[in-house]
């Protein structure tokens, strides 16, 4: 019974951490400023597996000028090309939050703990709700 305890604390806490972070994830959503930035060279970096290529992007903004970013995700061949274009998002205060406005980039650490949050109030409560069902 124990266990099913810590699952439905866990189950809580990362709940309120998910709703947490989905509301600075919607707040940067809608204060962020959106840019198209454009790959301006492919920087190699060589590895012990062999080459890795790094896109570095030159993304003009309204208060900032241009800011040149280089992607923080390399692979190996390259999946970008000089020329290709991306949008981004940032905070105008720190373009230093700058990011590929992408769903899964926005919205991957919210969704993520919600879906674990709701798998342990689940597997937790249901015990709860259940037992006189199995004899508890």
């Amino acid at each position: 019974m124990i266990v099913y305890s810590i699952f439905v604390i866990v189950g809580i806490l990362l709940l309120i951490a998910a709703v947490a972070a989905l509301k600075r994830s919607l707040r940067f959503v809608r204060a962020g400023e959106r840019a198209e930035g454009i790959v301006v060279r492919v920087a190699e970096v060589e590895d012990a597996d062999g080459n890795l290529y790094y896109p570095v992007f030159e993304i003009p903004t309204q208060a900032h000028g241009t800011i040149t970013y280089r992607h923080g995700t390399s692979s190996s061949p390259a999946n970008w090309e000089v020329g290709d274009k991306a949008v981004f998002i940032f905070d105008p205060a720190r373009p230093e939050s700058m990011t590929f406005l992408r769903y899964w980039r926005v919205f991957g650490w919210p969704l993520g703990l919600m879906a674990v949050a709701v798998d342990l109030l689940v597997v937790g409560g249901g015990y709860f709700l259940l037992r006189g069902y199995f004899g508890g």
